[in-house]
């Protein structure tokens, strides 16, 4: 899948889910999208054909928001609005080359060369550290930690929220929580794309360095000495050099200087020796230890930020959205309509009630909340044709007193226009536990009213299912 698809699916995924209203969204225009995308799915239509689907799908839709609403500019799939880290790869390669250009100055002062202070020995020191450390990195298979954690620090932006404007606010709180969501999924790609622009830049860098040498040696002659506070004979002198420079004389066909030959460059005001040997060992060692394992280094890293981009865990960031979706597109989803009576749940309530069912069942539920049945309606009124085929689930407030003449007379009235038998009643608890929790014998009231809930059903063979389960010392104030 392209990234770019798996941003506009996550971006349709903050939408829905902050839009429990359809306000920016009908049910309708959700449903339609997903007949054009080719719903309903085959049973196990495979991680592509999923993949396709949702991806098809959110474009639609996004494209739909776009056109009527001036505050979705950020979720045009056709633009680049969308949260991303620019990596500032090319100011980094120029950055690389400005700072060759100053060094390759400082090589040759009065066109003298110390063998032992090439600013190459530096980047051959500092490459090392860095391969030991892309080495574990890649034995481990751990991304970039520190450059995860910048992007994600970075990625999230306030949204502005229209307060008078319901669309408006909806847009803004979908926007905080899918750049939170993309921040979080994208950095692994980002961060490895920088690497690879990192270990690019250091091979322009090199290159450069060693382009700088053979330009300023075309017109002037640059010697060769050595001096050194630590290396007091050429004996040791040529073991070191036999480590740094060895492999590039043997390929060279040469040799290194013998400690005589050493001994006849050593000084301040020693004549020196023409340096071009010496350029071309450290130009060859340049390029065999850091011209061609950063080439690799850039290669592999682009290659592992590709491998990210096209499998984006985004499911992962919602995992019930997208099993209520999928599930709903291919049929497997249970359609149930709930019926509230005598108070009317917001939808964080709702939320709360369908994952009630969803534990219940097993399996994903596509619910259609009907009206709210007034106290005093119980016995008069009536369910549309469209949800005599729907599994029918009545809602009660956990906290009111169950009484026969109100809750069961309801209850029995769906019961006879349902087309089959009620199978569960939801309680909703929230409301009670809140204005209990502070009470020292909360858990004994909470038992009493189950137990008077369950007393007033003990002739029916519907099961209470309680929303929370638990009483949860956390309740929202």
């Amino acid at each position: 899948m392209k990234m770019e698809d798996a941003r506009n699916i996550l971006a349709l995924a903050a939408v829905e889910e902050a839009d429990e209203g359809g306000i920016v969204l009908s049910a309708n225009e959700r449903h339609e999208a997903s007949r054009d995308a080719g719903s309903p799915l085959q049973a196990n239509p495979g991680r592509a054909r999923e993949d396709a689907f949702l991806a098809t799908r959110a474009t639609a839709l996004l494209e739909r928001i776009v056109s009527r609403l001036s505050s979705s500019a950020w979720l045009d799939p056709a633009s680049s609005a969308h949260p991303a880290h620019h990596s500032p790869g090319v100011a980094l390669c120029l950055v690389a080359v400005a700072v060759v250009g100053y060094l390759t100055n400082e090589l040759g002062p009065e066109k003298r060369i110390n063998v032992l202070a090439f600013p190459l020995l530096g980047i051959l020191a500092w490459s090392a550290l860095v391969y030991a450390r892309e080495a574990w990195l890649f034995a481990s298979r751990r991304p970039p930690e520190l450059l995860e954690r910048w992007f994600e620090w970075t990625g999230s932006r306030a949204a502005s929220v229209g307060k008078d404007d319901p669309a408006a606010s909806i847009l803004g709180n979908a926007k905080r929580l899918f750049e939170k969501r993309w921040s979080l999924i994208s950095a692994p790609v980002t961060a490895a794309r920088l690497k690879s622009q990192l270990h690019l830049a250091a091979f322009l860098f090199a290159a450069a360095a060693i382009g700088g040498m053979y330009v300023r040696g075309l017109a002037n002659e640059y010697r060769a000495v050595w001096e050194s506070t630590f290396f007091t004979d050429s004996a040791s002198l040529r073991g070191i050099l036999q480590v740094v420079l060895g492999p590039a004389a043997s390929l060279s066909g040469q040799s290194l200087p013998t400690p005589a030959e050493l001994d006849a460059i050593r000084g301040a005001d020693a004549a020196g020796e023409n340096a071009a040997r010496w350029i071309h060992w450290y130009a060859l060692t340049i390029a065999l230890f850091v011209l061609v394992p950063r080439g690799i280094l850039a290669i592999l890293w682009r290659m592992r930020s590709a491998t990210l981009a096209r499998s984006l865990p985004y499911r992962e960031t919602a995992p019930r959205y997208y099993a209520r979706l999928l599930a709903t597109s291919s049929g497997s989803a249970r359609a149930v309509a709930l019926v509230p009576y005598a108070f009317d749940p917001d939808m964080d309530t709702k939320s709360g009630l369908v994952r009630r069912l969803e534990i219940e069942f097993g399996a994903a539920v596509e619910p259609v909340w009907l009206p709210t049945v007034a106290f005093g309606e119980e016995e008069r009124f009536a369910l549309a044709p469209a949800f005599a085929v729907s599994e029918i689930v009545p809602v009660f407030s956990f906290a009111a007193t169950p009484e026969r003449e109100a809750h069961l007379a309801l209850y029995r009235t769906l019961s006879d226009l349902a087309p089959r038998p009620i199978r569960f009643i939801l309680l909703e608890a929230t409301a009670f536990d809140r204005k209990s929790r502070d009470f020292a014998d909360a858990a004994s009231r909470r038992t009493a009213r189950v137990e008077a809930w369950a007393r007033l059903f003990a002739g029916e063979s519907a099961a209470l299912l309680l929303q929370p389960a638990t009483c949860s010392p956390a309740a929202p104030v």
